[in-house]
């Protein structure tokens, strides 16, 4: 299982660097627009629909965001709970994750045949738009697998709270052995 996991952290890195290149292009295209608007009175064509479309590359990140916890937490109001129950809500809501992005995922891959089969583009720049819904389905499909991944993980590190840890007894001596670490890692590059 821990090659599966490498496996879907390796995949999700390369969507992410994907991710952010749809979003720096966006970003572009968007001020060219407006500088253009402003300067010469006029709008380049279809920059919605190339927006959409990049918006929908740049969701493909969703799986590295859960891979890497890169998510907004709740930390104030969950950290008063017991450690039991948050892992219990964290898996409780990873299925509840997983089956949404399977079912959203497998749906979206469905809708492919119909949109070939209707020739369904986008009107402005004539792109069809059964690529886009493969990109998505194979999106949420990916996240699918990273809640797994998530869940998985959280399972295997989870720490009875009535286990002690000499970094529970002396909380400084953590503090010392992150700042050692951080010295050997700088002095070794």
């Amino acid at each position: 299982m821990r090659m599966v996991v490498k496996g879907i952290r390796f995949v999700t890195h390369i969507i992410q660097y994907i991710s952010y290149g749809s979003i720096t292009i966006l970003a572009l295209l968007t001020v060219t627009d407006v500088v253009r608007r402003f300067i010469f009175g006029r709008t380049m064509t279809g920059v919605t629909e190339y927006s959409q479309i990049l918006l929908i590359i740049s969701m493909t990140a969703m799986g590295y965001a859960l891979v890497e916890r890169r998510f907004i937490t709740v930390g104030e109001f969950v950290e008063k709970f017991p450690k039991w129950l948050n892992l219990s809500i964290e898996v409780i809501m990873g299925v509840v994750s997983f089956v949404y992005f399977a079912v959203v995922g497998w749906m979206l891959i469905g809708q492919i045949e119909s949109s070939i089969r209707f020739r369904e583009a986008y009107f402005m720049i004539g792109v069809p738009r059964w690529p886009f819904y493969l990109i998505l389905g194979i999106s949420f499909l990916a996240c699918a697998l990273s809640t797994i991944a998530y869940v998985y993980e959280r399972l295997i590190n989870f720490k009875d709270p009535s286990e002690k840890t000499i970094f529970d007894e002396a909380p400084e001596l953590a503090s010392m052995t992150l700042t050692k670490d951080v010295e050997q890692k700088g002095g070794a590059e």
